[in-house]
């Protein structure tokens, strides 16, 4: 008996969920992408898919917006189907509308946002003296040949690999060692977008006062 129960109110609830009593469920559109989350470098490409639960779609219609202070700026003609795929060709954030329609002329609507970032910038330093230098002694780093492809380079992040840090603004820098040792020195470049590049990295061996090999 307990059992005829548990279907005959699993029965009631199924009966409720799908509108055979309190009406049809509410549609809803959904929006999945690749990659995701949909950020990255432009040019970016993402796939957009489309869903709506509880409808028989019949159209998707996919709508495109750049975001500017908080502004949708419509970016041309809409484009349709449940899977599409779109180019975004320049950095910024982007707002990309779903609607879907169903056979009985109902609708949804959904949207994403896209963070399409700047090309990263490149690290690459030198120091000076190197590979060795005495412990005492002032390194001088130079960063000068980093780059940002498509933009500028900000600030400049030194990690000297003995508990110091810097940031500058200037691609030179110095610093001293106090205790021989290996040190492991890592330079990472921020943009003007605020893209981080990957760690450039130098080994600096650091070795007592009065090695007559070394500066």
């Amino acid at each position: 008996m307990r059992k005829a129960w548990k279907f005959f109110f699993l029965w009631i609830w199924t009966f409720l969920l799908f509108g055979c009593i309190g009406g049809e469920p509410e549609l809803k559109a959904v929006i999945r992408t690749y990659p995701n989350p949909p950020a990255g470098p432009y040019p970016l490409t993402v796939r957009f898919f489309g869903d709506a639960p509880f409808g028989k779609i019949t159209e998707w219609t996919w709508t495109f917006f750049r975001l500017d202070d908080g502004e949708e700026i419509p970016l041309g003609s809409a484009l349709s189907g449940s899977v599409i795929e779109y180019t975004f060709e320049a950095r910024g954030k982007y707002r990309v509308f779903l609607t879907v329609f169903t056979e009985d002329q109902r609708f949804a609507q959904s949207y994403v946002d896209i963070d399409v970032r700047s090309i990263p910038p490149v690290a690459t330093f030198t120091a000076d003296p190197y590979p060795e230098v005495q412990a005492g002694k002032t390194v001088a780093f130079d960063a000068q040949n980093s780059f940002d492809p498509d933009g500028a380079i900000v600030s400049y992040l030194w990690n000297f690999g003995d508990g110091s840090w810097a940031e500058t603004a200037e691609s030179r820098t110095t610093h001293k060692y106090d205790t021989p040792g290996e040190y492991w020195v890592q330079l990472v470049v921020v943009d003007d977008y605020t893209d981080r590049s990957e760690p450039a990295i130098l080994r600096l061996r650091v070795v007592p006062k009065g090695c007559g090999s070394c500066p």
